[in-house]
């Protein structure tokens, strides 16, 4: 019977009242605070049961009934309505059982908003505000189901790319126009001298080391990131490598020692604070005024050398922290739906799916260690791609493993040691895919370095031919020609003999003036050993195809893969390719996703293979300059190890 609005309430407060809130899937609300009030202003706050909660003390008549606000929030955006096709249990639930005193239960649907005690900060979503439906009345001495409209929950998955040092995907195209129109200069209609540069590899000075550079793995990985939907709000942001910045010269602070607004740790921050909510709302601008809220955050994080230092270090500023930018750039963004009560600091709300790293190298050096230990459950999924072919004094590879040896790591990581040099890895280096003239693209592809000097003091009258200096690099020159670094080894006269295309040159560089007396004194004789062979870029693609493939296994949303594409692809360009790139892909794609192993394919592979891969695929990294001079012990050149626990400098 209804209840007159000229009534007068009743003083006598002997009545009761019966409320059982749940939400659309009949879960209740246990727990939280409802304050109950009578017309008389007789108010009862009571904790919610997990299923009819009795409150008695009222007058007769009309009673509100609200929640408290924050809490009331927090819980009510965290309840998913039904989807299409799903049919509400809360009406069969309601004729189930009696009320207090044998009545019959009532079932009220109400919003969000109905039952706020005071009104929200921020204004709920449409259909979710006070008053969009028939306002509830609830009466004493009734008993009553109130089913509460639940929500469009969606995750928000946020790709972060961390591209390295001296890498960047804006600046490479800047400077691949200049490189097409450098190669288009090297035919014969030209000059000699240019001719003969484009012979040695020479590339235009006027560029930054950056602009040389092909997109790297990161840069792609990037552009494989799922575009959003409404139903999927995937966001890619991509974050220039370490010493680069659009439209900048290269930093050398950052490019040498890691220094500077460049810097691996100022990345972290920068992404933080401005470029992720920026490319959320950029990215997500149609499909966010649609949203009824965020509820959860995923994160798949990659890094390439000094960027996989910045993804660790990432992934270690947000796990369970409340306290970075980026806490502060979402909550002061009203376009960007968060629920009520999003908690950075659980994992409940925000969690690191996927984290994939290309050779990690820290090399701050004075500047600090940076954090890069990453603890067993940081991440669903920790996947990370080793070179085993690099060995440069200033490129420590810091492992996922727990120690440098890698005789352990967490059974959620996986470390995948393949041939290759750092970037042979991570990408950076040109394929002939990757121009639009592939058959004159082999100037830019060209290694034309010395990889080795050795000195001796002889007797003025000793040819250099003759001296141990000369023995010494025809011998390291033989070593690296069995491991298929070149063809073979040609011995030269002099230095400025020219070099032999695909052969390790063993030639003399200098001789030293006679010390002491004509006949008894001595100089000084040093002989290079020069590598000049032209390496095919494909390579590269295997390593990330296995990153992307781990991280789809893991949930991340990549595109399927195209072997098709021409920045994907991996059918060679030569005519008699040495080396089956494809078939050595269809091998390795799925071993990144075996968990908690170490897996060493490199050794795996048969050596006349890998001696083939070398001669034609794998790029020889160091030199005898002092970036990328190599790591000696004794007489062997080696990486240097850092384990996991250990972290780096």
């Amino acid at each position: 019977m209804a209840i007159s609005a000229y009534c007068i309430p009743c003083e006598k407060n002997n009545c009761w009242i019966e409320i059982d809130v749940r939400d659309e899937q009949n879960r209740s609300f246990k727990g939280q605070k409802a304050t109950l009030t009578d017309a008389t202003g007789t108010s009862k706050t009571v904790t919610l049961k997990d299923g009819p909660t009795l409150v008695q003390g009222f007058a007769v008549g009309p009673v509100t009934v609200k929640l408290e606000t924050q809490p009331w929030l927090k819980a009510a955006q965290s309840r998913e309505a039904l989807k299409k096709g799903e049919v509400s249990q809360v009406p069969a639930y309601t004729e189930k059982f009696w009320g207090h005193c044998d009545v019959k239960r009532e079932h009220i649907k109400v919003a969000t908003g109905d039952l706020c005690l005071t009104d929200p900060e921020q204004p709920l979503p449409e259909g979710h505000k006070a008053g969009q439906a028939q306002p509830p009345r609830f009466i004493t001495k009734h008993s009553y189901v109130i089913e509460v409209k639940g929500y469009q929950l969606t995750t928000l998955r946020i790709g972060v790319f961390f591209d390295g040092t001296a890498n960047n995907t804006f600046k490479h195209r800047e400077g691949k126009s200049a490189l097409e129109t450098a190669l288009a200069q090297c035919s014969p209609e030209e000059q000699q001298v240019l001719l003969e540069q484009c012979f040695e590899g020479a590339l235009p000075d006027d560029l930054n080391n950056s602009e040389k550079n092909d997109i790297t793995n990161i840069g792609k990985a990037r552009e494989l990131y799922k575009l959003p939907t409404k139903s999927e709000l995937n966001v890619a942001v991509y974050v220039e490598g370490i010493g680069t910045t659009e439209g900048q010269n290269d930093a050398k602070a950052g490019l040498a020692a890691d220094k500077g607004d460049t810097s691996s740790a100022v990345r972290v921050e920068q992404a933080c604070q401005t470029q992720i909510v920026a490319e959320v709302k950029k990215q997500l601008e149609r499909i966010l005024p649609t949203i009824e809220c965020i509820h959860k955050v995923e994160f798949d994080v990659f890094g390439f050398s000094r960027g996989a230092s910045a993804a660790r270090q990432f992934v270690n500023r947000i796990d369970q922290k409340g306290d970075h930018p980026l806490v502060e750039a979402m909550a002061a963004d009203p376009d960007i739906p968060l629920k009520k009560g999003f908690d950075w600091a659980t994992r409940d709300d925000v969690r690191i799916q996927f984290v994939g790293l290309f050779d990690t190298v820290v090399s701050s050096y004075l500047w600090g260690k940076r954090d890069v230990t990453l603890a067993p459950d940081c991440a669903e999924r920790v996947v990370h791609i080793v070179a085993a072919d690099e060995w440069r004094y200033h490129f420590d590879l810091t492992r996922i493993t727990d120690d440098a040896a890698g005789t352990a790591l967490a059974e959620n990581f996986t470390e995948v040691i393949i041939p290759g040099a750092h970037s042979d890895i991570g990408g950076g280096y040109y394929s002939r895919w990757s121009l639009r003239d592939p058959n004159g693209a082999s100037p830019l592809i060209t290694e034309n370095c010395v990889i080795a000097t050795f000195s001796s003091n002889e007797l003025p009258h000793v040819h250099p031919a003759d001296a141990q200096a000369y023995r010494d690099a025809r011998a390291y020159a033989n070593m690296r020609a069995e491991q298929g670094w070149g063809k073979g080894v040609v011995s030269l006269a002099s230095h400025s003999d020219t070099t032999r295309l695909g052969y390790l040159n063993v030639r003399p560089r200098s001789l030293g003036p006679i010390t002491g007396s004509q006949s008894g004194g001595h100089r000084n004789i040093s002989v290079d050993v020069v590598l000049h062979r032209v390496v095919e870029g494909e390579y590269s693609r295997i390593p990330l195809h296995m990153i992307v493939e781990a991280a789809r296994d893991a949930g991340a949303p990549f595109i399927e893969w195209d072997p098709t594409r021409r920045d994907l692809m991996l059918s060679s360009a030569l005519s008699y390719p040495t080396v089956n790139l494809a078939k050595l892909d269809e091998l390795w794609v799925d071993e990144a996703k075996r968990r908690g192993e170490v897996i060493n394919l490199a050794r795996r592979l048969p050596d006349e293979v890998y001696q083939k891969l070398r001669l034609s695929y794998l790029h020889y990294s160091a030199d005898t300059g002092l970036v990328n001079k190599p790591n000696r012990v004794g007489d062997k050149e080696i990486r240097k190890l850092t384990g996991n626990q250990k972290g780096g400098y």
